[in-house]
């Protein structure tokens, strides 16, 4: 992956991410009250000749961020989280002395928050079955000096996505869970480079009310693309396996969705289409590549 650094001329403002580009000063209306730095998180477009961005509400659920002082030190002593039902989703107030401070934040709709180590280090728990959902994430470095300030800041996703459905038309009515166990991705996450950074074993499993299609997320491992081996069961609700597929090279791109079409309890072998699509808006995907199997 092509690593590119984006700079915010809000006094001093260094982004890492996806583009390369000058983004404009924060709104100049945005009223702050003395000695607060305001943080406006964002998925900015990638189109910078129109500027357009989104709430980051309508792509995810939680909000955790940390700062780290020029020592490297977390600012924070607990990750600050907000939640989709909060007032101000978003929207982060704090008191900062005058520096230079990382800004690293991340927003999923994971039960349980990220673990922010580092610039280069986001971490997110396996435990009680937890899984990885869409993610998108931001790492700046800002000056803050004077009474008051206010970051209009981009986050760009970090997953690749894949995307399971099943064209049976019945399934055994034993069929209680579809489980999806995968390797060769990461549940971990540089929040600088967009890259996974941990090789993980991955499963996942979804119940009988959904079970027609199901979506899959994985930080590629140390790359931009990648391939994974994923096993595909039906199993009922003791766990016994009455169906199996596995696809031993899926491919993955960060921003990019990979489709699996066909027939779970049927035979026969699959064939693969890819099919490109660009979109302006970091909160689309790029696009999906469609399998038949």
């Amino acid at each position: 992956m092509n690593e590119v650094a984006l700079a915010v001329m809000i006094a001093a403002v260094v982004l890492a991410g996806c583009e390369k580009a000058i983004l404009p000063d924060a709104d100049a209306t945005d009223t702050v009250a003395d000695g607060k730095v305001v943080f406006v998180f964002q998925t900015e477009s990638i189109d910078y000749t129109t500027r357009a961005a989104s709430d980051i509400a309508g792509h995810a659920s939680k909000l955790n961020v940390q700062l780290f002082d020029e020592d490297g030190q977390k600012v924070f002593s607990t990750v600050r989280t907000q939640t989709k039902d909060d007032d101000d989703f978003g929207r982060l107030s704090v008191e900062l002395a005058d520096g230079v401070y990382t800004v690293v934040a991340v927003a999923h709709s994971s039960a349980r928050s990220a673990t922010i180590k580092s610039p280069e280090v986001v971490q997110f728990t396996a435990q009680d079955g937890e899984k990885l959902t869409d993610t998108f994430c931001h790492v700046s470095v800002v000056e803050v000096s004077g009474d008051s300030h206010s970051f209009t800041l981009p986050m760009y996703r970090a997953v690749a996505m894949v995307q399971l459905h099943l064209t049976d038309e019945t399934l055994p009515g034993d069929v209680w869970y579809i489980k999806a166990d995968y390797s060769g991705g990461s549940a971990n996450v540089n929040p600088t480079t967009l890259e996974g950074i941990t090789k993980s074993n991955q499963s996942e499993r979804r119940i009988k009310n959904d079970l027609r299609l199901h979506q899959f997320f994985t930080f590629p491992y140390m790359s931009e693309t990648g391939t994974l081996k994923m096993t595909i069961s039906a199993t009922t609700s003791d766990g016994t396996v009455l169906r199996q597929r596995t696809f031993d090279a899926v491919p993955v791109k960060r921003n990019r969705i990979t489709t699996y079409d066909g027939k779970l309890f049927g035979d026969g072998d699959w064939t693969a289409t890819m099919t490109d699509f660009s979109f302006v808006v970091n909160a689309d995907w790029d696009g999906e590549d469609m399998y038949e199997f």
